[in-house]
Order: structure tokens, then C-alpha cells, then sequence
């Protein structure tokens, strides 16, 4: 955690610095203008520890206020610092002055970073049918699949309320939460506890711990989900109804804290019945070729899309099963992955915009499986 803390502020510090070199450059300040950009910026860059500071202390009206500013300026400059290189590169092409390019690289990253954050409130309902001879003909069950929530310090009531508006429509019959549900000191959060635990599906509602709630301290994320309903699933599987299995696993991120059950992926569905239709949950999108073998279906978020769609179509898809949607990543085995319905960084995505997943198994009479959207 400390090699991550110290990697992040030196890149945040460096992003911070090339704002300062370039306005400075554009618009040739004063010396009195320089000291009061360097300040600014040098606040900017240490803000994310000042407003997670107020938040373990559980002051939730300014932790709002001061992390939803530093996170919305850490997109603008991550915004700058992308449009800047790309200004530079055109400029050198077609010989622009600097000051032209700063006001095309201010104007650029203005436009993107109120679009990104509109963005975020443009919740997408994606829907996909499994059929399967595992459940009888004329029979389905309709799985609500959430994740990455990232409740706390800026993420709260509009996200919640986001997903039980969904819920209210589709009336599944089955709620599973795929990590990161949880992403700050939940005191004072009552309230979001609350409006979860009034969505009761008659199957329940099943939850995965993400890597968020092992950085914001897990034992009070798992408070949290079953105060808000969940059954937690960690490195275990369990029926379901007359049909189901359904196996989850911690985040990787739970081996730190010495969670290895916890986090075992073979040992959750060890006990599955292969009679029964299996869904493995799990935060992260990769799982071992012994556990693809036994599951139907993986549900998983973790990704965002990238947030930065092209972040999401190159890196991420080489990492994971996808960044987004489905996949086959067996014949006959599933992944979705879902974009998730908060931010864990700054509250900004381009054209990678939130959404919740809506399955529906159906049943057949034919031993084969197919998926479509």
C-alpha cells in the first residue's frame, strides 16, 4: 500500500507540474501568478490524502464537498495533461504558438470534463438471455447484476436509487453484487443501508467483496452489505432455489490480509452440483481453467469499461475475459462484465457510461446452452 501511495502521488505530482509548465508557457504569468499556480496545483495534488483524512474522521457533509472536488479536478487534469500531448503533437505539425495551443488544450479538456461527468448519470439497463436445459422448459429466473457502486464519500442516495428504480421495473427474482460496493468510512451512511435492504427478491440477494472494501477496511464493508440484505460469499458456494448454485470468492486483494480461503476460486465451487445451473461471481474478470469448466455463467465488474473508453477496447481486454458485455470464454461458458454504477476515481467516463445487467435463464428441453442480447 505504501509503494501504491508513493507511485500515485508521484505521478499525480508530475501531471500536476506539466499543468503548471504549460500554463506558465501559454500564457507567460507573472511571478506573482506562477506562486499562486504552483500553490493551487501542489493543493491539488496532495487533496486526495486531505478529504480521505476528513473521511475516516466521518465528517460526511465536507468529505462530500472536498472529495468530489479533488476527484473532479483530477479528471480535469488528467483531461489537460491528455489534450496537451495531443495539441503538441498537431501543433508541431501545422506550427501553432503555444498560447494557441493551451487555449485549444483548455477548451478540449473543459468540453470532455463536463461531458464525462454527465455521463456518469447515464445509467444503461443491458439485458441478456440464458437458456439452459438445467431449468425446466416454460421456467426463468431473472438475475438484477450490480456492481461498483463505490458508495461513501461522493457516491451515495442517486446511485442507490439508480438500481431500485431498475429493480421496481424488472422484478427479478435474484439480486448478486459484484465488489466494490463499498468505497469509504460508512458511518453516517445508514441511510444507504437502508434503501438496499428494501430490495428483497425471493431469492435474496448475494454480494462478492471487491478490492475497494479491502483499501476502506473490509470488516466494516461486510457490516455494511448485511446490514443492506446481502449474503456475503467468500470462497464458498451454495444452492439456491430448486435450480441454482452460486459460488463467489473475495478480491485478490484479501490474500494481503492473509484471506486465502477466502479468495479460493476452486474451492468455492468444489462442492457444486453439476445438475444444477452455476454462477461464479467474482470482482475481477479472470478466473482458472478448472473453475470455467464447472460454471454456466461468470458475473463480474471491476473494469468500468476503462472509463476512458479506448483504456477499456485495448489495455483492459488483454488483462481480463472484456472490459464490458459478454464474451465466450468456453464454449458454452458466459462472462458478463458489468461497467458498474458509480466511480471509484473521478466522477467522469467517456463513452463508457454506467449500466446494470439484467439476466434472464430460460428453460429447454434441448441439452444446449445459448446466449444472446
Amino acid at each position: 500500500m505504501i509503494l501504491f501511495i508513493t507511485i500515485f502521488f508521484a505521478i499525480y505530482g508530475f501531471l500536476n507540474f506539466y499543468v503548471y509548465r504549460k500554463v506558465n508557457s501559454g500564457f507567460n504569468l507573472s511571478r506573482r501568478w506562477r506562486i499562486l499556480l504552483f500553490a493551487l496545483l501542489f493543493l491539488n495534488t496532495v487533496s486526495p490524502a486531505i478529504w480521505r483524512t476528513i473521511d475516516r474522521l466521518g465528517n460526511t457533509d465536507l468529505t462530500l464537498v472536498t472529495a468530489f472536488t479533488s476527484l473532479f479536478m483530477m479528471g480535469v487534469v488528467i483531461y489537460f495533461f491528455l489534450c496537451g500531448l495531443v495539441f503538441d503533437l498537431i501543433g508541431r505539425i501545422i506550427k501553432l504558438s503555444a498560447g494557441t495551443r493551451l487555449k485549444l488544450t483548455l477548451m478540449a479538456t473543459m468540453v470532455l470534463s463536463i461531458y464525462s461527468h454527465l455521463e456518469t448519470y447515464n445509467l444503461e439497463v443491458l439485458r441478456y438471455e440464458v437458456t439452459t436445459p438445467k431449468i425446466p422448459q416454460e421456467e426463468e429466473i431473472k438475475i438484477l447484476h450490480i456492481s461498483d457502486l463505490h458508495l461513501g464519500p461522493v457516491m451515495r442516495d442517486q446511485r442507490v436509487n439508480m438500481v431500485r428504480e431498475v429493480y421496481r421495473r424488472e422484478k427479478p427474482d435474484l439480486i448478486v453484487a459484484t465488489g466494490d460496493m463499498v468505497d469509504g468510512n460508512m458511518r453516517g451512511h445508514d441511510g444507504l443501508a437502508k434503501m438496499l435492504a428494501q430490495m428483497k427478491p425471493p431469492l435474496g440477494k448475494f454480494a462478492v467483496l471487491g478490492n475497494h472494501e479491502f483499501y476502506r477496511g473490509y470488516r466494516q464493508a461486510i457490516d455494511f452489505l448485511e446490514r443492506s440484505g446481502f449474503r456475503i460469499l467468500r470462497g464458498e458456494g451454495i444452492p439456491v432455489g430448486q435450480y441454482l448454485f452460486i459460488a463467489g470468492v473475495d478480491d485478490p486483494a484479501g490474500k494481503k490480509f492473509g484471506l486465502e480461503k477466502e479468495t479460493d476460486e476452486v474451492r468455492a465451487v468444489a462442492d457444486a452440483d453439476p445438475e444444477r445451473f452455476i454462477i461464479f461471481i467474482k470482482h475481477q474478470p479472470r478466473l482458472p481453467d478448472e473453475v470455467i469448466k464447472k460454471m454456466d455463467l461468470f458475473l463480474g465488474g471491476h473494469t468500468h469499461g476503462g472509463v476512458l473508453f479506448f483504456v477499456g477496447y485495448t489495455v483492459l481486454r488483454l488483462m481480463f475475459f472484456t472490459d464490458r458485455g459478454i464474451t465466450e470464454i468456453s464454449p458454452g461458458k458466459y462472462a458478463i462484465v458489468s461497467k458498474g454504477v458509480g466511480t471509484g476515481g473521478p466522477p467522469m467516463r467517456l463513452l463508457s457510461p454506467p449500466d446494470v445487467v439484467v439476466v434472464t435463464l430460460k428453460g429447454s428441453a434441448v441439452n444446449s446452452e445459448e446466449l444472446a442480447p
